[in-house]
């Protein structure tokens, strides 16, 4: 049943308290769902209390339980008992985590009873003060906010302890403010402008949750709601204005990623250019946590040797900020580059599992390298392995047994400009690699095998049995600038995607894969429709195939699709960029597919939003970031304003299985068909590279990362990446079946009726 209007305005009430935050419809309903089984709003309170979200950490899920005891007890307590009580305070969370408890529990638990304690307890009533002092200037801060002095503040603060001294619960004073704040007069000398700010705040709040139905799940959203609002009445039109802005041009902050939604990937040093190439790892380490991998190829430890980092997935415990200088083997580590001008990292990738060993391995360009002559490039893999990874591996090492070196001896190849994963192209159930060398306007397939790697791999050895060549059809056109592979016509073997960009108005090529048949040198000239089939640009100019992935199943039917980048294309302005999604499908193809073909039924555009944008210089599968089922695509606009000059930004269109129009302009991005991320100041450079991270923190949502080439990490202008965790856009609806269906109306704690909806909270 609904709830009347005065029982939501005290759960808008309540979140405004807790978490200075509106709900949003998703959280409204889950809340919603525990009033109506009959729980108060100081059991509400009391039980948000004891939610991670409210204490304020996250702890990494993978801790032992006496790791997690001993950083758990020292957040809450401090020095505020002596070393023996927190002695056995650790004892005791250990005890509840062995018979059980999952680290949520154990907080609401412990939280819940500190908080009982009178602050006259010769044992923990210094603690107790500690906490309940901490939540109560949190609570008054939330309402209040500016609108009183500090020593009415203080009068707050004080009244709290009065009331929970006198037996009364964390949760039923909160109840008694809100009730107090509710009523008073905004005319009132002291308090009368904070009530007017709170009710203009819960106006706000109820225009987003309800009116608007907000389904945002992230906190930093949530607060971003409420942002600006004062005591005066004007500013709930303004608050209301931006409220409809963000719901009809969805943006996540890059600057509120704080460890738990995301976090920033610092560069090491000045113009080391990190962040120009960045991927996923796939599991490089077997700990079922997908891994990250981010190019610096100007790193000048060696006069621009390049360097690559490789980043540890885990379930939890990311800082805000992380510096790639910290990795340690444990939680990562850092690949060099052999020789001055290498620029190793420019490009970097999943090789899939080359070698058949249950471990994905890397792949790493050095396009630049002159040995052994001037540019030829060189590419590397790297095994993994599920243990001793030191800090630092330098890819001079590799013999075969830890990876190898792929070479040619021609001059002016830069190959390893773009590599990739292809999955199985050859169907013997091993994943192959791919590689582009567009001054040489060549791309290399190598196919993968259990064993019998040497150090070093000459391409120009490939002869059909162990992978072989392609070679562009038109000199200067830069084939193989981007390279990479999925099922396009669903034959369960995998099909290479080949850009080349320069010239006319660009061309990709699509080849599909086989078991058996391939020559030294693959014929593109051959290309017929049944063997794989060729993608032209739209217009003279457009660059369309300067990057180019296996978008995944966008449209859910079966078959992987194909993103196309034209960084150039004029439909918004000079070089605002476009990006083109292809459908797959099961034959039918003609031996050319024209991109001004696509009508939705077959693909659609994604239109750059203004001139000089260049969106489509990066394309990717994002993975299924939103958790619905379909593929989603990532699209960067490296030249983007949005924030100052060449700040940059990067956007995210979700799938579905149906309903394309033949073009979609990324200004109208509604929160139904993705967001937008935008590059934090001028010149950071914003989505110069983009990826879907695979799933990092293994919650079952695809993750992203997106590199900020010239953004300031360690240093000024080291570069940086940016991971944003995904997560669900669900419609409120299915929020309150989730939220049913994890009720528990046996009379358990109040924080664990509420499992269901800290589960929820915390999942930003």
């Amino acid at each position: 049943m609904a709830l009347p209007v005065q029982q939501e305005t005290v759960i808008l009430q309540l979140t405004q308290a807790m978490f200075n935050a509106a709900p949003g419809a998703i959280y409204l309903e889950a809340l919603v769902t525990q009033v109506e089984a009959g729980q108060s709003l100081a059991d509400l309170a009391q039980s948000l209390m004891g939610s991670t979200l409210f204490f304020g950490k996250n702890y990494a899920t993978d801790l032992t339980p006496e790791a997690f005891a001993e950083a758990f007890i020292q957040d809450l307590i401090g020095d505020n008992a002596t070393p023996e009580s927190k002695a056995l305070a650790i004892d005791y969370v250990t005890g509840k985590m062995a018979a059980g408890a999952t680290q949520g529990e154990v907080i609401a638990d412990v939280t819940g009873i500190l908080s009982a304690f009178p602050a006259t307890d010769p044992v923990w009533g210094a603690a107790a003060l500690a906490y309940n002092t901490g939540n109560a200037a949190k609570i008054i801060d939330h309402l209040v906010g500016n609108t009183v002095s500090a020593s009415d503040k203080t009068i707050a603060i004080d009244y709290i302890h009065a009331q929970m001294g006198a037996g009364q619960t964390f949760g039923a004073t909160v109840a008694d403010l809100l009730s107090v704040l509710d009523v008073m007069d905004h005319a009132d000398p002291v308090w009368g402008n904070a009530a007017a700010q709170f009710d203009n705040r819960i106006e706000v709040s109820r225009y987003y949750s309800i009116e608007k139905a907000g389904a945002a799940t992230d906190l930093a959203t949530l607060q971003q709601v409420l942002t600006g609002i004062t005591p005066d009445v004007a500013t709930v039109a303004t608050a209301k204005a931006a409220v409809d802005n963000l719901l009809d041009n969805p943006v996540i902050d890059l600057a509120l990623l704080d460890g738990a939604n995301g976090f920033k990937l610092n560069g090491v040093i000045g113009s080391d250019d990190t962040g120009e190439s960045v991927g996923s790892a796939g599991d490089i380490n077997g700990d079922g946590f997908d891994d990250l991998i981010v190019g610096a190829p100007h790193n000048f430890d060696d006069f621009y040797s390049g360097a690559s980092f490789v980043v540890f997935g885990k379930a939890s415990g990311f800082d805000p900020a992380i510096s790639l200088s910290s990795l340690n083997g444990t939680n990562g580590f850092r690949l060099n580059g052999v020789a001055g001008g290498d620029a190793a990292g420019n490009a970097v990738s999943s090789a899939g599992d080359i070698n058949g060993d249950g471990f994905d391995d890397l792949l790493i360009g050095a396009p630049i390298s002159d040995v052994p002559k001037n540019d030829t490039g060189y590419t590397y893999v790297v095994f993994g392995k599920s243990s001793g990874f030191s800090a630092t591996m330098e890819l001079s090492s590799l013999n075969g047994s830890d990876g190898f070196r792929m070479h040619l001896d021609k001059a002016d190849q830069l190959l390893g400009w773009s590599v990739s994963g292809a999955g199985d192209v050859n169907g013997d159930h091993i994943d192959d690699l791919i590689i582009g060398a567009p001054i040489g306007e060549r791309g290399y397939v190598v196919f993968g095998k259990t064993s019998g790697f040497d150090s070093q791999l000459d391409l120009a050895s490939l002869d059909g049995s162990n992978g072989f060549q392609m070679n562009g059809l038109e000199a200067g056109a830069q084939f193989g600038n981007g390279v990479s592979a999925g099922d396009i016509n669903g034959d369960g073997i995998n099909d290479l995607i080949v850009g080349s960009y320069y010239g006319g108005s660009g061309t990709s090529y699509v080849i599909f894969g086989k078991s058996s048949g391939f020559d030294a040198i693959l014929d593109l000239s051959a290309l017929d429709g049944s063997n794989g089939f060729s993608v032209e640009g739209a217009a003279e100019g457009d660059e369309a195939g300067y990057s180019i992935d296996n978008a995944g199943d966008v449209n859910g039917d079966g078959f992987d699709d194909v993103i196309i980048g034209a960084r150039s294309a004029g439909i918004d302005g000079k070089a605002s960029g476009a990006a083109y999604v292809v459908f797959g499908k099961a034959d039918g193809f003609e031996a050319t597919l024209s991109l001004s073909s696509l009508d939705g039924s077959n693909g659609f555009r994604l239109e750059g939003v203004a001139e000089g944008d260049k969106a489509g210089r990066s394309v990717s599968t994002a993975g299924d970031f939103n958790g619905d089922g379909f593929a989603d695509v990532l699209v960067g606009a490296v030249g983007s304003d949005a924030n100052g000059v060449d700040s940059g930004a990067a956007y995210v269109v979700f799938g579905k299985a149906s309903g394309f129009s033949a073009s979609l302009n990324l200004s109208n991005l509604s929160n139904t068909d993705g967001f937008a991320l935008r590059g934090l100041a001028a010149g950071n450079s914003l989505g110069k590279s983009v990826s879907s991270a695979g799933d990092l923190n293994n919650d079952g949502f695809d993750d992203l990362i997106i590199g900020a080439s010239s953004a300031n990490g360690d240093a000024f202008n080291s570069g940086a990446a940016y991971v944003i965790f995904g997560h669900s856009f669900a419609s409120a609806a299915a929020a309150k079946t989730v939220a049913t269906d994890s009720h528990d109306a046996t009379g358990q704690d109040a924080a664990l009726l509420l499992t269901g909806v800290n589960a929820a909270m915390d999942l930003i």
